[in-house]
């Protein structure tokens, strides 16, 4: 009989016998077993990326070096919620906020801001949503 994709393998499953507790084990990845590593939230937003870019933003400065690890439920709760595209509605959500802030400040400067003065402004943001500001490079998922 061909094992299930989740199915434990046959010497496992026999190793332990049969009964209810076996048969409900599955076989999982890391973040089923409560082990994946923390969702990454990119602080300059990606699909931002050409305004950012315009501005500096580019090689060694590139958005992909602004990431912060989030706990799933804190990165859910910056973005509106479970359902990114309902969030994308809240004037609240990260992406939202914090171009509107960002744009705000040229308007006020009368200028683009340079990459200095829109990290400042994204680091203080970042410590009014509790998110750390200790920056990784995107792991690429």
């Amino acid at each position: 009989m061909a094992q299930a994709q989740d199915d434990l393998p046959r010497g496992v499953r026999e190793a332990l016998g049969d009964g209810p507790e076996v048969r409900s084990m599955r076989v999982t990845g890391k973040g089923g077993a409560g082990m994946a590593e923390s969702p990454q939230h990119h602080v300059l937003p990606k699909e931002f990326r050409d305004w950012f870019e315009q501005r500096g933003f580019t090689g060694e400065m590139d958005i992909n070096q602004f990431c912060v690890e989030l706990e799933q439920a804190h990165h859910q709760a910056i973005h509106g919620g479970g359902n990114w595209r309902l969030g994308r509605t809240w004037p609240g959500e990260w992406n939202q906020m914090i171009m509107k802030a960002l744009r705000d400040a040229e308007t006020v400067a009368g200028r683009m801001l340079t990459p200095n003065a829109i990290l400042k402004l994204v680091a203080r943001e970042m410590r009014r949503h509790n998110i750390p500001v200790n920056f990784t490079p995107w792991r690429g998922r």
